[in-house]
């Protein structure tokens, strides 16, 4: 009986990078939901960026130890990079919470950090079946998900900032609430952009390879 053959140690990498990033998705998710009350999860968003980056880091001394590669060596730097893009964008807006001392959540947020983890498990489900992207169909069709994701996130971005800044109650004091919302909000669609990023570094290899 012959050995299965052994799969390639990047998509190991890569699979396992892409796991933790699901869980910092849904702590995100949880974060943004019950904010103020969750506020104590926001060290826990630096702990998950930095253990993103050694997911980094083991990515990158693998390609510049390996000789031969799956696919070209600068789409996997560029998904490695993208995909912590992803978690710094999540540690980002979480910080900016407290940062600019928002008392409470809005709709809109709570809607993005679901887009968000959405987008992170379909990016899952692509990068565990990218072993085999040049025969497996799911890989595009979680690629091409991700950004429909993306366009759902540009149109609550836009409501959120619409809402933000045509309420009429705003009084000069809450003028710094409406910049600092700005910033989150700014920070939340970045995220997307970059789940949207790493996917389109796979559309890329799979379309390359057609």
């Amino acid at each position: 009986m012959p050995h299965a053959k052994k799969e390639d140690n990047f998509y190991t990498l890569f699979r396992e990078f892409a796991r933790d990033l699901i869980k910092v998705a849904e702590d995100y998710e949880v974060l943004i939901k019950g904010y103020p009350a969750t506020s104590t999860l926001i060290p826990k968003m630096r702990v998950h960026e930095d253990r993103c980056d050694e997911h980094v880091k083991k990515i990158m001394n693998e390609l510049y130890s390996s000789f031969i590669t799956p696919f070209d060596r600068n789409d996997i730097s560029d998904l490695a990079l993208r995909l912590d893009d992803v978690v710094d964008y999540m540690e980002g807006s979480s910080v900016r919470l407290d940062l600019f001392n928002m008392h409470g959540t809005r709709e809109e947020a709570v809607q993005l950090a679901s887009l968000t983890k959405e987008a992170v498990a379909d990016l899952y489900v692509m990068i565990d079946h990218l072993p085999n992207y040049k025969t497996d169909r799911v890989v595009m069709e979680k690629a091409i998900s991700v950004g429909h994701i993306e366009d759902e996130g540009d149109h609550v971005y836009e409501s959120a900032l619409r809402r933000l800044f045509h309420e009429e109650d705003i009084d000069e004091y809450r003028r710094g609430h409406v910049v600092g919302w700005l910033r989150v909000f700014d920070r939340m669609e970045m995220c997307l952009n970059a789940c949207d990023d790493a996917a389109g570094v796979v559309r890329s290899v799979v379309m390359k390879s057609a």
